[in-house]
């Protein structure tokens, strides 16, 4: 999507994590060196057959939430402050939000709440020749909220 040719793009990300940060305001210093996010939602659907091997219907099974969250090695040291471990912070809610303020007054904003997300590992990886020292951490979601408004 693009409003007056500016297109949504990393640069319009905001982070918030209250729990973390202590702090309500969008990108606070603790969350600066965030380079990657991801989260999806997947619901299972399964063809159903019948007679003839022929498809009969579908039944749906649960929902599957899944994130992760790309970490420069600084920002994991500010967050193991908080509890000795990334495992030892427990669950914590993460909104990222995009709001395009280079657009007409009726631009989009879009809001995803990362519900109860938990760490199950800490760790590191470098290797020669790195300039920034990153990981990805899966944040095992309990639920995943979509708000999508209109200005």
């Amino acid at each position: 999507m693009t409003i007056n040719n500016v297109a949504y793009s990393w640069a319009m990300i905001e982070l918030t994590a209250p729990l973390l940060t202590g702090s309500t305001g969008t990108n606070p210093t603790v969350l600066q060196g965030v380079s990657g996010i991801k989260w999806n939602i997947k619901h299972k659907i399964e063809t159903n057959y019948g007679l003839g091997g022929e498809p009969a219907n579908r039944g749906f099974g649960n929902t599957e939430y899944t994130a992760s969250i790309t970490m420069d090695y600084n920002t994991q040291t500010q967050l193991r402050g908080i509890a000795g471990s990334l495992m030892n912070i427990g669950e914590f809610d993460l909104t990222v939000s995009f709001a395009n303020s280079l657009g007409s007054s009726d631009w989009t904003t879009e809001v995803v709440t990362l519900k109860g997300c938990i760490f199950n590992e800490d760790g590191m990886e470098a290797k020669q020749d790195d300039t920034s020292i990153t990981h990805d951490f899966e944040l095992n979601p309990f639920k995943i909220e979509l708000q999508v408004t209109t200005a």
